[in-house]
């Protein structure tokens, strides 16, 4: 990667190198799945964080691997004083959606601690893979830039008692730590391990308030490719073949319903869901009237539901031109409110969303490199839920991108082998809400958002235990302390 800099008032062009010795240890065991994945006790004794070796210039260009970091992850030339001090740039914490543009503002956190890492399997490493570890600016995922608060909080914890603040965040989080721990050969404990299994089926299965089918149909759902792991794995099942855009309107796709009887259509729904903070709802008519919302396809932040779109990641008439136009009615309003895979339906930028329209991957990717990764896998998780085909230039875009991206689990994609129902589907599986082993229902939920069956228990994403019941104020039933 090249940047052109200021370094003391001159301007310099810096090549970022990446250490062949920590790309080669990822590449040597790539992940798959949590069936891979080793549950053992950590070991909590002997951590130095000396034994690391961490910070070193690697590649002697004189750039330490934190102000490597900072370079690689500005989205603006960055302007860097003596020594290789990075002064200014601009980075976006996707641990909490804040952009910050001056670097003391930020840290560069490892995304598996060090002592992590010591006590899930490096005490037993030499020193010259413990220092390939500490100083890993080949894989993108192994250092992220962030604010320094969330960086404190976040300290040494793993996802069992620590997850970004920012919900929309947290699926690929636990995605890239279950990636990164597969690749270095790590371990997890049992809480850990139970904490990211739960993490990875609820990003697949959306939200405990979705809307998802009940009654029986005669419309064949598709099925996913039994044991596909990875968004490369799943593209090649999907069907290569010319669109066949006749005939198309948007009123084939009845959108923005109340599937489930909630009260709450569509749209409000995701809004419920999407929000970082939870949404204040007038329970007459289920209106959304406050919530904070971020735009993972720019890394814009909004207070006001007017500058947020409900995007169909897939969109409808995308949808349509790769196989929907064959679908009945009652299918296609299926794939229009479908709650049921949070990849479906996301809350961004309006303008962003209307830049966007129809297009497919090889005429339109978001603004956000950053987020380039995520949306390409959730593009493909989509259209091979649904049996959506690709054309040819859509296909090699998206194997092309792909191709630039760590080896991250698809994670969670519900299999649908079953006929589609129309308001709680056995298809997919994933999408009926169940009762945990532990007595709760299954993923996080949203505090104030509509729920069924009252009585249930549920927990947010911060560990808080919610009952879902009425109010005397309030006969729906909602997530409630």
């Amino acid at each position: 990667m090249n940047w052109r800099v200021i370094v003391g008032g001159v301007a310099l062009t810096v090549t970022l190198v990446a250490t062949s010795t920590a790309a080669d240890a990822a590449a040597a065991t790539p992940s798959s799945s949590l069936d891979d994945m080793k549950v053992e006790n950590e070991r909590k004794v002997g951590f130095r964080r000396a034994l690391f070796s961490e910070n070193l210039d690697a590649d002697r260009d004189g750039c330490r691997t934190a102000e490597e970091v900072l370079i690689r992850d500005s989205t603006v030339a960055p302007t860097i004083g003596r020594r290789c001090r990075v002064r200014d740039g601009s980075w976006l914490s996707p641990y909490d959606g804040i952009t910050a543009t001056r670097a003391s503002a930020v840290r560069v956190t490892p995304l598996v601690s060090l002592r992590e890492a010591w006590e899930s399997g490096a005490h037993s490493w030499s020193a010259a893979r413990r220092a390939d570890f500490a100083n890993n600016v080949a894989d993108l995922t192994a250092y992220s830039v962030v604010t320094s608060r969330v960086a404190a909080q976040k300290g040494d914890r793993d996802p069992s008692n620590w997850l970004p603040p920012l919900v929309s965040y947290q699926c690929t989080y636990v995605a890239n730590w279950l990636n990164l721990k597969l690749a270095w050969g790590l371990s997890m404990d049992q809480s850990e391990f139970g904490r990211v299994r739960n993490v990875l089926a609820s990003c697949g299965s959306g939200s405990n308030t979705s809307t998802t089918p009940t009654t029986a149909s005669t419309a064949t759902s598709p099925d996913s490719p039994a044991g596909a792991s990875s968004a490369i794995e799943l593209l090649s099942s999907i069907r290569v073949t010319p669109e066949s855009p006749a005939g198309y309107s948007r009123s084939l796709f009845p959108h923005w319903k109340d599937l489930d009887g909630d009260g709450c259509d569509t749209r409000e729904e995701v809004l419920i869901r999407d929000s970082i903070t939870p949404a204040q709802v007038d329970p007459f008519g289920c209106q959304v009237r406050a919530g904070d919302w971020y735009s993972p396809y720019d890394g814009a932040s909004w207070s006001d539901r007017g500058r947020v779109d409900i995007d169909h990641v897939v969109a409808l008439k995308e949808a349509w031109d790769s196989g929907a136009h064959a679908w009945s009615t009652e299918r296609r309003t299926q794939y229009a409110n479908d709650l049921s895979d949070r990849r479906t339906l996301i809350a961004v930028t309006d303008s962003v969303n209307q830049s966007k329209s129809d297009k497919d991957p090889a005429q339109w990717m978001p603004p956000l490199a950053s987020y380039h990764c995520t949306y390409l896998t959730s593009w493909v998780a989509v259209k091979a839920r649904w049996g959506l085909s690709m054309d040819s230039s859509e296909r090699n875009a998206v194997a092309a991108g792909l191709a630039k991206c760590p080896t991250t689990p698809v994670g969670g994609l519900p299999t649908m082998s079953t006929t589609v129902t129309n308001v709680s589907s056995t298809a997919p599986s994933a999408t009926t809400q169940t009762t945990a082993p532990s007595g709760l229902v299954s993923g996080f939920v949203t505090p104030g958002a509509f729920c069924t069956p009252q009585g249930a228990l549920g927990a947010s994403s911060k560990g808080v235990i919610y009952t879902c019941k009425t109010s005397e104020t309030d006969t729906r039933a909602r997530w409630r302390r």
